[in-house]
């Protein structure tokens, strides 16, 4: 018993210490070598590490659940699932370069971006988004845009906190937290202040759902972002990142919700429904950027061995 907890504590202080090497790695590569030559050498782990994780994607079932006018081109869809993911995301891993001019014109922003300036200063702004384009790197282009963006999220592995803590922390400013986890709802209630910004994934499957039929399926969405804005009086803006080209990406923000959607009304469906065609505009032109948690919340089609959506309930249920 002594012997194997002593080689599992050395594996994982193994794995801490590459995953360490490897962030100051590719943190001095950034700063010596040219965007292109970086991304060209960084494309074969890259596309590796895709191939890795392609057994998880289960790419044939999530094809099947593209609605008509989402529908990619098979060639785009299947390969940058398999090859194409990882490689946006590195730009992770230097948060705190992306306000340098090198970088901040690799990522522009589009729609209704006037919204989340400083004129609206006056209350809080929640930001709904899915799992779609590189969505991990999502809130560090906001704030390097000036966007102060707190980001609600699932909780990091125990092995990693002590380089992810450290990570977060190189993405100004250092005194507002690049992430909120979904264990500290009491301080995302106090966050929700006047010209704070609240960045929210609402394809995930915790907390309360509802269903929103969209073409012949429905959408699983979680109503956390709903149910925030209407407490805090926040705006809420349905936000998309897409990558454009290689390392250069584009953040649209659509139409806010109107607000008399939310007044004396407890239905929150017209609210996703909202929501969900702001975001299809997006996804409609762009349908091979989604990710896998965003498929798997939209339901097989009719008679694909799930009962007609009209059968199924829309009122919120609790997971």
């Amino acid at each position: 018993m002594f012997v194997a907890s002593t080689v599992t504590r050395l594996i994982l202080w193994f794995k801490l210490a590459v995953a360490w090497f490897g962030f100051y790695f590719l943190r001095l590569g950034e700063r010596l070598l040219p965007t292109s030559v970086l991304s060209l050498l960084l494309w074969p782990p890259a596309a590796v590490w895709d191939l890795v994780q392609l057994r998880q994607r289960k790419l044939l079932t999530h094809w099947r659940r593209f609605p008509e006018s989402w529908h990619p081109k098979p060639g785009r869809f299947f390969l940058r699932q398999s090859l194409g993911l990882y490689h946006a995301q590195l730009i992770y891993i230097w948060p705190d370069r992306l306000r340098s001019a090198r970088w901040l014109s690799r990522c522009r922003l589009e729609g209704r971006c006037d919204l989340v300036g400083s004129q609206n200063d006056d209350r809080p702004v929640i930001l709904a988004s899915l799992h779609f384009g590189p969505s991990e790197i999502l809130p560090y282009w906001l704030r390097a845009h000036g966007i102060v963006t707190t980001t609600i999220r699932g909780l990091t592995p125990n092995s990693l906190q002590s380089l992810t803590s450290y990570q977060y922390a190189l993405s100004p400013p250092a005194d507002v937290p690049v992430f909120l986890y979904v264990n500290e709802m009491a301080h995302v209630r106090q966050f929700l202040r006047p010209g704070r910004h609240l960045l929210v994934m609402v394809d995930v499957d915790r907390g309360k759902q509802l269903h929103v039929p969209f073409e012949n399926r429905l959408f699983r969405m979680a109503t956390g972002a709903i149910r925030l804005a209407a407490m805090a009086d926040a705006e809420l803006i349905p936000c998309l990142i897409r990558e454009t080209a290689s390392w250069k990406f584009a953040i649209h923000f659509g139409d806010p919700v109107p607000r008399q959607l939310f007044d004396n009304s407890p239905d929150l469906k017209p609210v996703a429904t909202h929501l969900l065609m702001e975001f299809s505009k997006v996804i409609a032109r762009y349908p091979e950027q989604c990710k896998s948690r965003l498929l798997a919340a939209m339901s097989s089609p009719a008679g694909d061995g799930v009962p007609d959506i009209s059968a199924i309930p829309y009122a919120p249920k609790s997971h």
